[in-house]
């Protein structure tokens, strides 16, 4: 067994840990749990950011399987959940960025042996890469944290009481603020990488676009990410429809990574 396959497995086990953690802090109202899911969701990403030092290293970048680039995008992930969790000194952002890190690394294992699209990396293609994996990792954050906005506010409207592991969660102001800030980092990456898809695209494949229905779907993702930070900056949305968004732009990167590329045909084969 490599260096890399140990260090997979290590990162995955935290992250699985972290998830436990966090469903006993979060249902049992413990802080002593709450502290053990950061404290192995740290050590998760530190396993995972050796992995992919090693990587990098050992040249695994040069020939991939499909499920390779969702290592990367886990990692992408969890750094943007205990990065806004220090910045917005809460620790729920990690209590959906565990378990997502460890389905998606997962998932990575699980698609090993499936062969991914033939390679031509270069530094416009890790431009690509890198901010729109930036661009997702931090809006499944913002996703959380306004499904959890929505159920909070649901609770308010109905005047229910707050009962049980509810009583803990953040104030809808601060999760809106998780929204706020994934968006105005978000979205400029996400930019980004598509502007440096389809250059890549037009120097490699000879036109900016292959025309698949991947290309379209991040191109509607991308419409609806431009929609959600204008109408933050020039507007000052707030609460309930940039949550909604935020859901939204989540599910449908997630459309896109396991059903466009597993059930239609596509040469974005990761």
């Amino acid at each position: 067994m490599e260096w890399t396959d140990i260090l997979t497995y290590l990162c995955l086990a935290f992250y699985g840990l972290a998830t436990v953690a966090s469903l006993i802090g979060l249902l049992g109202r413990s802080p002593r749990a709450k502290k053990l899911a950061v404290m192995f969701c740290s050590t998760g990403f530190a396993a995972h950011t050796a992995w992919l030092i090693a990587s990098l290293v050992d040249g695994s970048f040069s020939a991939v399987s499909r499920g390779f680039y969702l290592m990367p995008l886990s990692w992408v992930l969890a750094g943007a959940g205990l990065f806004m969790a220090r910045r917005q000194r809460q620790d729920i952002a990690l209590h959906f960025v565990s378990p997502w890190a460890f389905f998606l690394g997962s998932c990575a294992v699980g698609f090993a042996e499936t062969p991914g699209a033939p390679l031509i990396a270069g530094p416009l293609f890790v431009m690509h890469l890198v901010a729109v994996f930036v661009g997702v990792g931090v809006m499944a954050v913002a996703a959380g944290a306004g499904t959890i906005f929505l159920v909070q506010e649901k609770s308010i409207k109905s005047k229910a009481p707050l009962e049980g592991f509810r009583r803990d969660l953040p104030s809808l102001g601060t999760l809106d603020k998780v929204n706020a800030m994934a968006t105005k980092i978000g979205f400029p990456c996400y930019a980004v990488g598509v502007l440096c898809g389809f250059l890549w695209a037009r120097v490699h494949w000879g036109s900016f676009g292959s025309g698949d229905l991947k290309v379209w779907i991040s191109l509607i993702i991308l419409a609806i990410y431009a929609l959600l930070f204008h109408q933050r900056q020039a507007l000052g949305w707030k609460g309930r429809k940039p949550a909604i968004l935020a859901i939204v732009i989540f599910s449908a990167s997630l459309f896109s990574m396991f059903v466009v590329n597993t059930a239609f045909p596509t040469q974005h084969g990761f």
